[in-house]
């Protein structure tokens, strides 16, 4: 069956984290953590449903300028969320700017932050010249956004500050018997996504085996934790069953005090955590750059914790070597 979720590392596994989620039968994408996005051009950053920010260090949050700066002239509306003291962060970055020019533009840009039970937002426009209105508080219930087919799902867990783990879950996975409609010479269209719309609003529809159902996907992306057992075990919970885990993994495990000392995990602790949550497959990232060049031993050690080989993802940049 078709994926819904095409996700790719946004740097190299030795570069600076984050993750983008395509998802081309929807015609939209979600981006996990913000670092650098020069290499995105603004047709793709424009196709966002929806960003999460795990927390402001700049490796996380760096890209924020030059997303804001693409969704200046975005039509519709643009949702960002992060951890407590994330509307802060976002009120000192917009404030840095000068916006007397801004009235006639369209952004609305909507940010939220997960503060223990509650959601609370702000959201920027031209209108109100960039400056934060505040938006009513909302009880958090796990899911920041949810659209027909799928829904983002944050859990805080530690780093020493809030940090953000985030289950991106398929509601429904409607996919076409290809077959069956070769058979009957149909012809693929737009019509099909309305058959599929019409079932996952509940309708009574005789599709005749031409649309079938299977498991929803689950993609959980993971990084920046403290490897107590509470923060690991609160991690496989986010990310129990997952059909990929995108999970850190800094240090290999003989530089483990290292790993402690920052607040990150090592390869060993991040297979152990996919294998504990029952994840299907697990791709890791986030290394710390003193491994560019052995990422192998560092694959290799996640994979014999998990019992199976790591995933070695896609990167949407380039590795430049000098």
């Amino acid at each position: 069956m078709r994926a819904l979720f095409h996700p790719s590392l946004l740097h190299p596994p030795t570069g600076d984290p984050g993750a983008w989620i395509d998802l081309p039968d929807e015609g939209r994408a979600l981006l996990l953590d913000l670092p650098s996005l020069a290499h995105l051009p603004a047709r793709r950053l424009l196709k966002l449903a929806h960003a999460v920010v795990t927390h402001t260090h700049m490796d996380h949050f760096v890209g924020f300028d030059h997303l804001l700066r693409v969704a200046l002239r975005r039509e519709g509306p643009l949702t960002i969320t992060g951890p407590a003291g994330f509307l802060t962060s976002v009120r000192g970055r917009v404030a840095a700017y000068s916006w007397n020019l801004i009235e006639g533009y369209p952004v609305r840009l909507r940010v939220q932050e997960v503060a223990h039970d509650t959601l609370r937002s702000e959201e920027y426009s031209g209108e109100s010249r960039m400056r934060p209105v505040a938006l009513p508080d909302a009880p958090f219930t796990g899911t920041v956004h949810a659209e027909r087919a799928f829904r983002v799902e944050v859990r805080t867990l530690d780093h020493g500050i809030p940090v953000l783990g985030v289950a991106v879950r398929e509601t429904r996975h409607l996919a076409v018997n290809k077959d069956l409609l070769v058979r009957r010479g149909l012809v693929p269209g737009a019509w099909l996504k309305e058959l599929k719309d019409a079932i996952r609003r509940g309708e009574t529809v005789d599709t005749e085996g031409l649309i079938v159902e299977g498991e929803g996907q689950v993609v959980a992306y993971l990084t920046d934790l403290v490897g107590t057992d509470e923060n690991l075990r609160r991690a496989e919970e986010l990310a129990r069953e997952a059909d990929l885990l995108l999970c850190e993994a800094a240090f290999l495990d003989e530089d483990r005090a290292l790993a402690v000392e920052r607040n990150h995990l090592t390869a060993r602790q991040a297979g152990e955590l996919a294998r504990r949550a029952g994840a299907k497959r697990l791709a890791v990232f986030h290394l710390s750059p003193r491994y560019e060049g052995r990422e192998a031993a560092v694959f290799g050690e996640a994979g014999e914790a998990f019992g199976a080989p790591v995933l070695e993802m896609r990167s949407l940049s380039p590795i430049i070597r000098p």
